[in-house]
């Protein structure tokens, strides 16, 4: 056997072992994603169950979703509950009024303040 068949030779059992691996790793990344897939249907699913024990499937889709892409803007933040929390006590919220999708007051009940004008 020739040195030039040997190179040969030796580069073929490379390109083998080579696609041997990439069908392994394909195999392996396949079954990741497969994986990672049944974790977020999983996720989906507990997220959907959290929204309607909250009484959020009142609101109609495009509702939820302003109110999700709203929400997501505090992604970044250390304690995004306690943002958020803080947001709809503060006082520019209130000084806002309620506008739409927020609390109105109950019928019969007057406004902040209203009383003491009246008086």
């Amino acid at each position: 056997m020739t040195r030039q068949e040997r190179t040969a030779r030796r580069e073929q059992r490379l390109k083998e072992e080579l696609a041997t691996k990439a069908r392994a790793l394909a195999q392996v990344q396949a079954e990741k994603r497969a994986a990672d897939r049944v974790a977020r249907t999983k996720r989906r699913l507990v997220v959907g169950t959290l929204a309607d024990d909250a009484g959020l499937f009142l609101w109609d889709d495009t509702t939820l979703a302003g109110l999700f892409q709203a929400v997501a803007l505090l992604r970044e933040t250390l304690d995004p509950v306690a943002v958020l929390a803080s947001l709809l006590v503060s006082p520019a919220c209130r000084a806002v009024g309620s506008g739409h999708g927020l609390a109105h007051p109950t019928d019969g009940a007057a406004p902040d303040g209203a009383g003491e004008r009246m008086g």
